[in-house]
């Protein structure tokens, strides 16, 4: 007969050390399961929130980017008319798809929420004071509140210049990736739109759709873009696009694009270039 230890009860109960030993393991296996249960449901419901901030920062920023878009408001009536006339005309809405409005900003008096960087843009030498009425910019240094927060980056075409002036003739330097944007507004024609470069260099243009490749020099070259080009029509602008999709010389940063007219009229001058663009969104909003 095998002889058990045992345990008397002021109550008279007999229990076996076997029998305590197994109640203390269920009561042990018991609470670690508890606490295994409690920890990964509380895990799961802190994942569950996390996503759903992510989830709601992510549409904030959606919705961010599309407030964004270029051209706003806030230009000169008639230059206004010039951006909406190269937004439709172009890329078929009265905003540039993928765009982003550095100017936007700069109108919000309330305290962000989100930050909004461009990498290596300068917006100081855009020209943003030469086409914008002088009470649209109402905050020129913007108040900041950012906790925990949620960055989303995109490449989106930015202004690299903005204008407009009465002349007879503009040059304009375009790099490689960015496109030339220009109206007239008057009874002027084109004369003619030569091209050069510093150094010696091919270049592969799209001018309003129709590729031409280029051998430059220093000396202007006659480059026939007129033949494709549209003028004003006196009832609406009629916008032009160049495109400078590649210059052969790695080295070379840009090239010049000079335009002729035969009289003095009000030029509308835009250029655009892909920016990789990152927003900045406060998750706890």
């Amino acid at each position: 007969m095998t002889l058990k230890s045992k345990l008397r009860s002021k109550k008279g109960y007999i229990f076996t050390y076997e029998a305590v030993a197994v109640v203390i393991l269920f009561v042990a296996v018991f609470y670690m399961g508890y606490f295994t249960f409690t920890h990964v449901n509380l895990t799961n419901q802190e994942q569950k929130r996390d996503l759903e901030r992510f989830e709601k920062a992510n549409l904030i920023s959606d919705m961010i980017f599309k407030d964004y878009l270029f051209p706003s408001e806030y230009y000169a009536d008639d230059y206004h008319e010039f951006l909406e006339d190269v937004a439709i005309k172009h890329y078929g809405f009265k905003k540039i798809p993928a765009s982003y409005d550095p100017l936007i900003v700069y109108t919000k008096n309330e305290v962000l929420s989100y930050y909004i960087e461009v990498e290596g843009y300068n917006s100081s030498g855009v020209g943003l004071q030469n086409v914008i009425d002088i009470d649209t910019i109402s905050n020129p240094k913007p108040n900041y509140s950012l906790r925990n927060i949620y960055s989303k980056e995109k490449n989106l075409y930015v202004p690299t210049h903005l204008n407009y002036f009465e002349a007879d003739n503009i040059s304009q330097n375009v790099s490689e990736g960015e496109i030339l944007y220009f109206a007239i507004n008057g009874s002027s024609k084109i004369d003619s739109i030569n091209v050069s470069s510093n150094s010696d260099t091919n270049a592969t243009f799209l001018v309003n759709d129709v590729p031409y490749k280029l051998s430059l020099t220093s000396t202007e070259k006659v480059s026939e873009f007129e033949k494709v080009m549209n003028t004003y029509n006196e009832t609406s602008f009629r916008s032009n696009e160049i495109k400078l999709l590649d210059i052969g010389a790695n080295s070379l940063e840009n090239v010049t694009i000079n335009i002729y007219c035969n009289d003095t009229s009000k030029f509308y001058i835009l250029k655009i270039k892909p920016y990789n663009v990152t927003l900045s969104v406060d998750m706890a909003q």
